[in-house]
């Protein structure tokens, strides 16, 4: 019975997430786009689980797991591209986000790659340093640090531009999705085999 109930509350997280997530659709100003968001999210979430599912049935069969392999690392790959745009698209695309208006577009697309770079680097260190690292207190210790301060990070850099609570939460909101795709490209990209 416990193993239904936590199948049931995989099913209603996954639900919830492409819910929260698609309600990103709304910042671009037409709410059709809540549609394409979830089902962009759906997409997915559906080809992540069908890929990692596939991977516990091809294992004995070495040419299946190689095309499975490749099919695993061209989709990690495409969901960090997705996590390392998505901001400039939020940024440029929607009225979410005010920008300075005296800053040029292409300095724009640079600090944006820069700082979501950075922030999904720091994000994946501290995973590293806390999961893979973390046999000692110390390895721990230094991933939450890292942790911390890569939560801080995009709060800290949008008060410098919207001071609103409005601005500071899309900001985490967008940082949330690239935590998650970041994420999930690095669990796809890492597979134990």
């Amino acid at each position: 019975m416990s193993d239904k109930l936590h199948k049931a509350g995989q099913i209603i997280s996954v639900i919830v997430f492409i819910a929260v997530l698609s309600v990103m659709g709304m910042i671009t100003g037409r709410p059709i786009m809540m549609l394409a968001y979830g089902g962009f999210f759906l997409l997915m979430s559906l080809i992540i689980y069908l890929s990692l599912n596939r991977q516990k049935k091809v294992r004995h069969d070495t040419s299946s797991g190689d095309k499975s392999f490749i099919f695993r690392k061209v989709l990690s790959a495409i969901l960090m591209i997705v996590a390392i745009i998505a901001p400039l698209i939020v940024a440029l695309r929607s009225e979410l986000i005010s920008l300075p208006a005296d800053i040029s577009q292409g300095k724009v697309v640079g600090i944006m790659l820069s700082i979501t770079i950075l922030f999904i680097v720091l994000v994946l260190l501290s995973i590293f340093m806390i999961n893979d690292r973390g046999s000692s207190f110390v390895n721990r210790f230094i991933g939450y640090v890292i942790f911390v301060i890569a939560a801080a990070f995009p709060g800290l850099l949008m008060s410098t531009v919207d001071r609103t609570t409005m601005g500071i939460g899309s900001v985490y909101y967008v940082a949330m999705a690239v935590l998650i795709l970041a994420y999930n490209a690095k669990s796809l990209y890492c597979v134990k085999e």
